[in-house]
């Protein structure tokens, strides 16, 4: 017997975040008079990057992860810092406007919907996730929806993965799979819960040895379907 209660990530596990990060940014930028260049793109992601690994330690809030990612950003760029907050917000904006899912992930989400439970744990920004989420066409298929955003928990902090849990009834937890892209906030979140996990890894790259071990580790995420029911 397969899964029967699914915990999915939303961004890069089924949106098209990259994309959607990508143009974004290049609106933001421009508005503020920059063009989006591949090494700033590169350095947006290495400032961003570092302050999620900070929300998922538990060091710094969502509210100033918002400006705190423009405001490092334009002083590498030489842009006015005191407009960092004006930046974000205005990233924000745009980034909800895209919520194109991965190439598969409707077929996927609706044919596990037809025999298991399931459910979204994002650690996504609340006004941002809400609104293409709200947008999707797989919206309805999930039971429960949270965001770290709203209740002030992120992955792997398990409470966020507990209170998912409560909501859909307390199931088995030798019957949870928690599927994302992240080892860190996804499967490290997954073995803080004591559930199975089901890392991501599009490129075939496998986990290293001195982090944390995923259940399984899938390629396609269609490949998901053989794991439930």
């Amino acid at each position: 017997m397969g899964y029967r209660w699914l915990l999915f990530d939303a961004d890069g596990t089924l949106f098209d975040y990259d994309n959607a990060e990508g143009t974004a940014l290049e609106l933001t930028l421009g508005h503020f008079g920059c063009t989006l260049r591949p090494e700033t793109r590169a350095l947006y992601r290495s400032l961003n990057g570092e302050l999620w690994r900070e929300l998922e330690a538990g060091t710094v809030t969502a509210e100033a992860l918002r400006y705190l990612r423009f405001e490092r950003l334009f002083a590498e760029l030489d842009l006015p810092v005191a407009r960092g907050r004006e930046a974000g917000e205005y990233y924000l904006v745009q980034l909800a406007s895209y919520g194109k899912l991965l190439p598969g992930a409707e077929d996927v989400v609706r044919t596990c919907a037809a025999v298991a439970r399931l459910a979204i744990i994002t650690n996504g920004l609340a006004d941002v996730q809400r609104r293409r989420l709200g947008e999707s066409p797989i919206a309805e298929l999930f039971e429960t929806i949270t965001i770290s955003d709203e209740i002030g928990i992120a992955k792997p902090d398990r409470r966020i993965i507990d209170l998912t849990l409560g909501a859909l009834g307390d199931p088995p937890r030798s019957e949870v799979l928690i599927i994302g892209d992240s080892l860190t906030s996804d499967i490290q979140g997954g073995i803080n819960a004591e559930i199975d996990t089901c890392w991501l890894s599009p490129d075939g790259v496998e986990a290293p040895a001195d982090g944390p071990q995923p259940t399984h580790t899938l390629t396609r995420l269609e490949d998901l379907l053989g794991l439930v029911g």
